[in-house]
């Protein structure tokens, strides 16, 4: 039996932490370490309980969750973040993926696709809400110039059999291009396109067109 993965949640308003930390406990798959209330008492959480990841706000006093996010993944690299937040502007996103973020979650999710979100991140997929992929794809370029400065936080896909006309896809995607545009552009039929794009995202174990540009840029393969 797979082992549950070990979480510490930080989150300074009492009840949406207390539902949180409730709704968590009733999945096998998650163990609750403990719970926080800003970034400063998490990180001191971390180094005793050696949790496997962090879901964390971002608005929170005395550290906030991009800062302690920073933080963290400098003084614990192997520790996955989630933002959990209620937060859709364009600077806080830019942010979270900057200080080293695996994964960008709104929190309206269901308690059950929290799970899952969890589990994906920990199999070493990059999670972002769809309700912010529009935006993502507007700033793609900005989060390109900053996290190439990073070092990478998410598995080493270095390895993976990514093809030339893959990587070339995956870069137009991070241009914006739907792929109707990117047929045209590579004179290639859009089923052509479709398929290239259906094993990009099983290669890179993520859900959708943003998750995939977003992961390739932190890992500087396009």
């Amino acid at each position: 039996m797979k082992e549950p993965v070990k979480v510490i949640l930080v989150e300074d308003h009492e009840l949406t932490r207390e539902g949180l930390a409730f709704g968590l406990g009733k999945f096998p798959e998650i163990k609750l370490l403990a719970t926080a209330e800003n970034g400063e008492e998490a990180i001191a959480l971390i180094g005793s309980l050696c949790p496997n990841l962090v879901l964390v706000d971002i608005i929170m006093p005395v550290l906030n969750g991009i800062q302690a996010t920073r933080e963290i993944k400098a003084n614990y690299p192997d520790t996955k973040i989630i933002m959990l937040t209620s937060h859709r502007e364009q600077d806080k996103v830019f942010d979270a993926f900057s200080a080293g973020a695996d994964g960008y979650c709104l929190k309206d999710v269901k308690t059950e696709k929290l799970v899952k979100i969890i589990e994906m991140v920990m199999e070493g997929a990059f999670w972002l809400d769809p309700a912010i992929a529009g935006l993502i794809l507007k700033v793609l370029p900005l989060i390109s110039e900053s996290v190439s400065k990073v070092e990478s936080r998410n598995r080493d896909l270095s390895q993976l059999d990514l093809t030339y006309r893959e990587k070339e896809i995956l870069s137009l995607i991070a241009s914006g291009l739907n792929n109707k545009d990117i047929a045209e552009k590579l004179t290639i039929s859009l089923y052509t396109v479709k398929n290239h794009f259906s094993n990009i995202i099983q290669k890179m174990a993520v859900d959708d067109r943003t998750q995939a540009a977003i992961l390739a840029l932190k890992q500087g393969i396009i």
